[in-house]
């Protein structure tokens, strides 16, 4: 068993991967960013859905508000990503953690009308056992991956499309191995020079090819209620008219015809502003210390830092394990 949280608390604790073999949901965390917009119109023409986890933070700016209430009315599932304010939950109460969770959880309700229930927490803070439990006490679920696409990795025109090969070589390597399809959740980041955005149409074009459908983490999983009732406590869920089983919910993907790379950076857009004090999820434990003290530089390639620092530290995980 691969322990990273704590006495009690395991990889078994996160959901890793959909109910039904064949499907695969690709998650986007750090966003929305500039980034965001060119993933959405791709995500557009190829009829897919996604599951995006809003950084509650990015969400004080008007543009980025935007950017995520527009994927939320576009059909994908909008989760929530949750860091600790300077990394670390020593010198706040129980109540005080419940408290800036339910914070982040009212600021994206505020925007899209309906609470979160699937989370990811900043890398750094898996380590913090009180706060996974406290997040489960409060209903939300804990989403993990068991494909890392690495487009922190190939990140620039010349190698993001190898973000489609890893596809291919996972695809590749359940069929040689087990002579059928696996089910996948996908981690990738919604961040400023990832290559995430650029490579998006060829790993469409890709899991097409393979014959896995892309869903949404409520299609994943059969829930027909992927929203929290109250940001608080754990009092129940909620659909909408988006959600699985319901009459809008979509499943599935076409092919598209490929968007030519940024040859400057892999598809970003430009800059960023810098996060508040308090509470973001952006990756890395240097990076926390900038972006709690609103230190961050107003740069695209200063949030890709944000996320390789800690992303380079992140235990590989053993996919087949879950397959």
């Amino acid at each position: 068993m691969l322990v990273i949280a704590g006495e009690g608390v395991s990889w078994a604790d996160f959901l890793t991967s959909c109910q039904t073999p064949g499907q695969i949901a690709l998650t986007y965390s750090e966003g929305p960013s500039e980034a965001t917009m060119e993933m959405l119109q791709t995500l557009k023409e190829a009829q897919a859905r996604v599951t995006f986890f809003a950084n509650a933070t990015w969400l004080q700016y008007m543009q980025y508000a935007g950017v995520a209430r527009h994927a939320y009315m576009d059909g994908h599932l909008i989760g929530m990503t949750y860091r600790l304010p300077s990394d670390s939950s020593a010198g706040l109460t129980d109540d005080d953690l419940k408290n800036d969770i339910a914070q982040n959880s009212r600021t994206i309700q505020d925007l899209i009308g309906v609470y979160p229930k699937y989370m990811k927490i900043h890398e750094s803070n898996l380590k913090d056992p009180r706060l996974l439990n406290l997040a489960k006490s409060m209903g939300y679920v804990l989403v993990g991956f068991n494909m890392d696409e690495y487009d922190y990795k190939y990140n620039t025109a010349a190698n993001a499309g190898q973000i489609a090969d890893v596809y291919t070589a996972m695809f590749t390597k359940q069929m040689d191995a087990y002579g059928r399809k696996a089910s996948y959740v996908v981690a990738g980041y919604d961040v400023p020079s990832t290559g995430a955005a650029a490579a998006l149409p060829k790993v469409i074009n890709t899991i097409n090819a393979n014959g896995y459908d892309m869903v949404r983490l409520d299609g994943c999983t059969n829930d027909k209620t992927p929203y929290k009732k109250s940001p608080i406590q754990d009092d129940g869920y909620m659909g909408d008219a988006k959600s699985f089983g319901a009459a809008e919910y979509k499943h599935g993907q076409s092919n598209v015809k490929a968007i030519p790379l940024n040859p400057s950076n892999g598809g970003s857009k430009g800059g960023s502003p810098p996060p508040s004090s308090g509470s973001t999820d952006s990756a890395g434990s240097d990076a926390a210390k900038n972006a709690n003290g609103g230190e961050m530089k107003k740069s695209g390639a200063s949030r890709l830092t944000v996320i390789t620092s800690t992303l380079a530290v992140v235990p590989a995980v053993v996919y087949a394990f879950f397959l």
